[in-house]
C-alpha cells in the first residue's frame, strides 16, 4: 500500500510540475518541494543507476509531468486568462503552505544557525532580480517558427531546453520565463497544441539532458551542504511568492476572492504534506 500511495504521490507531484512549467512566472521546482519529492527527485535522476533503480517512480512521475504539460496548454491558461488573480494567488497559497515543510526537511540533520541566512538571501534577491527582469522585458527573444525538420532550429531547441529543463527544477526559478527570455515559449506551447514533433523531439532530447545534469549537481549539493542547500531554496520559494503576485491585486473584489483561494492553496499545501508522510518519506532513497 506504501508503494502505491508512493507512486500516486509521485504521478500527482508530476501533474503539478507539468503545470507549473508552462505557466509564466510559477516555478515547477517548487512544485517538488510543495509535495515534498524535491530531493528524492534529485537522486533519482542523478545517474544511470539510479534511474534504473527507480525507474517507477520516475515513470509515474513522469506520466503526471506530460498530463500537467498538455493540461496547462489547454485548460490552466484558460484559468489565468479569466481568473488570474485568482489562479496565482491558489499557487502563493501552495507555496506559503510549503514553508514548513521546507524548514523541516533542511534542519532535519542539522540545527538552523545564523549562516543560513547568506545563502538565503543571495537566492531571494535572485529570484526578485529575474521577476523585474521578465517585468521589464529585458534580454527577450521573439519565437521562432518552426513548420518543418530544420537541423539549425532542432540544434537551438536542443540546447535551449537543456537551459531551461536544468531551472525547471531549481524552487523558484520559472522554466517558462527562461524559456520566454530564449525565445522558445511560443514555439514550445503552439507545438503542444498542435502536436508538432518537429519541436517536441528535439526539445524533449534536451530537457532530459538539462534535468539530468542539473538534478547530479543539486543531488551532490543536498548530500553534502543539506542544511544551506535548504536555505538558498527556503530563499528560492520565499521570492516566488513576489514573482506571481498577479495584476491587479489589490483592494479589490478579485483580490478578496483570490484571498479564499490563497487559503484554499494553503490547506492544499498542509494535506499533500500529510499525504506526503503516508507514501513514504519526502527525502531521497
Amino acid at each position: 500500500m506504501k508503494k502505491f500511495l508512493e507512486y500516486v504521490k509521485a504521478f500527482l507531484s508530476g501533474l503539478a510540475f507539468g503545470i507549473a512549467n508552462v505557466i509564466p512566472g510559477v516555478s515547477g521546482g517548487t512544485m517538488l518541494v510543495v509535495f515534498g519529492v524535491f530531493d528524492r527527485l534529485m537522486e533519482s535522476i542523478s545517474g544511470i543507476k539510479a534511474i534504473f533503480k527507480n525507474i517507477l517512480f520516475l515513470l509515474s512521475f513522469g506520466l503526471g509531468a506530460g498530463n500537467g504539460i498538455i493540461l496547462s496548454a489547454f485548460v490552466i491558461s484558460s484559468l489565468f486568462e479569466s481568473f488570474g488573480i485568482q489562479t496565482n494567488m491558489f499557487f502563493i497559497g501552495l507555496i506559503l503552505g510549503s514553508i514548513p515543510l521546507i524548514v523541516k526537511i533542511g534542519t532535519e540533520e542539522q540545527k538552523a544557525k545564523p549562516s543560513c541566512v547568506i545563502p538565503f538571501v543571495i537566492a531571494l534577491a535572485a529570484v526578485v532580480g529575474l521577476s523585474v527582469l521578465e517585468q521589464m522585458d529585458v534580454f527577450r527573444i521573439a519565437p521562432d517558427v518552426v513548420e518543418g525538420f530544420d537541423i539549425i532550429a532542432s540544434v537551438k531547441l536542443v540546447v535551449c531546453a537543456a537551459i531551461a529543463a536544468l531551472t525547471m527544477i531549481i524552487p523558484g526559478v520559472s522554466g517558462s520565463f527562461i524559456m520566454m527570455l530564449l525565445g522558445v515559449y511560443e514555439t514550445i506551447i503552439n507545438a503542444i497544441k498542435t502536436f508538432n514533433l518537429f519541436v517536441i523531439i528535439p526539445f524533449a532530447i534536451g530537457a532530459v539532458i538539462g534535468i539530468i545534469g542539473g538534478a547530479k549537481l543539486i543531488s551532490t549539493l543536498i548530500k553534502k551542504k543539506k542544511l544551506m542547500t535548504y536555505s538558498a531554496v527556503l530563499g528560492l520559494v520565499v521570492g516566488s511568492v513576489y514573482a506571481i503576485i498577479p495584476d491587479g491585486f489589490g483592494f479589490n473584489l478579485s483580490t478578496g476572492y483570490g484571498f479564499v483561494c490563497l487559503l484554499f492553496g494553503i490547506l492544499a499545501a498542509v494535506l499533500i504534506d500529510k499525504f506526503g508522510s503516508l507514501g513514504g518519506d519526502n527525502g531521497a532513497k
